[in-house]
């Protein structure tokens, strides 16, 4: 289904994983550290699988060698300053070992769902930017989209809060449903609640149905 590139030193770990893998019909391919890994062009894999130990100082090396392929890494021990770090960098995810293959499985079927993108990681064609502030911006789309959580939007007027939205929509498990934009701040305060929730016959001067 999928080829996937595990960078692991340990053999009993790689045969582990690629037979999880395989199990599923994905194909895999072995490197012994990130120096292999990066003869083997792991941006051209749909998915890398990284010990955290390899991948380099808060994964930044294994993210940025990979890209735009999805990276999840794999931390024994695992650290909570060292996941938020790394998630924070733009891994896919971060997996404490040993692991629950099913929720290794399921983190697998996430980051093969993510969207891809040449350029900046986690953009939509109406988004445009490669500074480090857009990138940290793409890279908070592509985490939060997936997740069944009210997200809130902050920015000065102009600066792209409904791109962002849509981006986040078009990425989240409702991207077929419609999105639906209501500027508050055109409707008068006094017709809000009615705009959004609807009224009854006569609950105000002019409501003459329901």
């Amino acid at each position: 289904m999928a080829r996937i590139l595990i960078i692991e030193k340990e053999g009993a770990t790689r045969t582990a994983l690629q037979h999880l893998l395989e199990r599923d019909g994905h194909g895999v391919v072995h490197a012994n550290g990130l120096e292999d890994a990066c003869r083997q062009k792991p941006g051209e894999f749909a998915l890398v699988i990284c010990d955290v130990a390899l991948a380099g100082e808060h994964a930044k090396p294994v993210l940025e060698a990979s890209h735009p392929a999805p990276v999840i890494l794999l931390a024994d021990p695992p650290s909570l300053h060292g996941a938020i770090a790394c998630l924070k960098a733009g891994a896919a995810d971060y997996l404490p070992r040993p692991f629950d293959q099913e929720a290794f499985a399921r983190s697998v079927r996430e980051a093969l769902a993510l969207p891809r993108h040449s350029g900046a990681t986690g953009s939509q064609v109406e988004m445009i930017g490669h500074c480090r502030a857009m990138q940290q911006v793409y890279t908070r789309i592509r985490k939060v989209a997936p997740a069944d959580v009210t997200v809130l939007v902050l920015g000065e007027s102009g600066t792209g809060k409904e791109l962002v939205a849509r981006a986040i929509h078009r990425q989240s498990g409702r991207h077929q449903a419609p999105l639906i934009c209501v500027n508050c701040a055109a409707i008068p305060e006094t017709l809000i609640e009615s705009e959004l929730f609807g009224h009854e016959k006569g609950a105000f001067t002019g409501a003459t149905t329901a």
